[in-house]
C-alpha cells in the first residue's frame, strides 16, 4: 500500500502579517472617522465657548462695580431735588 502525500491548505491560514494589516487598516478607519467627526463638531463649539466667556466677564463686571457702590462714602454736598 502506497502512502498518499497529504495536502495541507496553507492558504486558508490567516498568516501574522495578514492579521496585523486588518488590526492597523481597522485601526485606520477609526482614527479617519474621529477626525472626520471633530472637524464637524468644532466649529460648533465655537459660539457656546465666546458666550460662556463673555457671560463671565459681564457678571465679573457687574460684581465690581456693584462692590463699589457699595464701599462708596455718601456725599455730604449732595442736594436731592423732586
Amino acid at each position: 500500500m502506497l502512502m498518499k502525500n497529504k495536502l495541507i491548505d496553507t492558504n486558508g491560514a490567516l498568516p501574522l502579517a495578514n492579521l496585523l494589516g486588518m488590526f492597523l487598516g481597522g485601526f485606520g478607519v477609526v482614527v479617519f472617522f474621529i477626525s472626520q467627526s471633530l472637524t464637524v463638531l468644532i466649529p460648533l463649539l465655537f459660539a457656546p465657548t465666546v458666550c460662556g466667556i463673555l457671560c463671565a466677564v459681564l457678571y465679573k463686571a457687574q460684581s465690581n462695580t456693584t462692590k463699589n457702590q457699595e464701599d462708596m462714602a455718601m456725599n455730604p454736598v449732595r442736594i436731592d431735588v423732586m
